[in-house]
């Protein structure tokens, strides 16, 4: 999806012709939507209904997005617009040089030779999914008869970011030569200290 989603005439026009709609386009992070609140409505909510406004002058499609989610269900049940909803865990692989999230941010801060910062103890967690996990279920969704249905994608394992802190000095040092320093510093307001998916249903399809 090229373009603000929060333009509907963007939305539309890049619609046109199209089968399938996967929207990953999102405003992503805890401390962003922190420091810009409306910011953050406006790409998850405003955007998410701006496609769905969209797509229902097209063919059914499967739609994958945390945000919007009553949305995409009252679309399915007033419309007819056959939507799936994915709720990722937290995805990592290669080509995230741009992501903020805890992986490749370590790993950015490990190669550039500085320290890892951990908010608080280290011992919150998260669940985390690599991205061709994750393009395989975006791939069964559109092609699977689950219209209307919500889905858990993760490993449904908690892992702290100790843990990855650990791993990712591992493999930096090995590969540099050079030692990775792990800081800690306060608590970030709204960080979640436990956080996994039940990914029960998605097994069952």
């Amino acid at each position: 999806m090229v373009g603000d989603i929060r333009n509907y005439e963007v939305c539309l026009k890049a619609c046109e012709g199209i089968q399938v709609v996967v929207h990953l386009a999102a405003s992503t992070g805890v401390p962003q939507s922190i420091e810009n609140p409306r910011r953050d409505m406006e790409m998850n909510v405003i955007g998410t209904f701006n496609m769905l406004e969209a797509s229902r002058h097209l063919s059914p499609y499967g739609a994958s997005r945390l945000a919007g989610e009553a949305y995409c269900s009252a679309y399915y049940r007033t419309f007819g617009l056959e939507t799936v909803v994915l709720h990722f865990g937290n995805v990592y692989g290669p080509r995230s040089k741009h992501k903020s999230s805890v992986i490749a941010k370590f790993f950015k801060r490990a190669l550039a030779g500085e320290p890892l910062e951990i908010y608080g103890d280290g011992n919150q967690t998260h669940d985390f999914i690599y991205i061709d996990d994750l393009l395989q279920a975006i791939f069964l969704a559109v092609k699977a008869d689950v219209e209307g249905e919500v889905f858990q994608i993760a490993t449904y394992r908690e892992t702290t970011i100790n843990e990855i802190a650990e791993k990712i000095q591992k493999i930096v040092e090995k590969a540099i030569g050079k030692k990775v320093e792990v800081i800690y510093t306060s608590p970030r307001l709204g960080d979640v200290k436990r956080n996994y998916s039940d990914i029960s249903k998605a097994k069952k399809f």
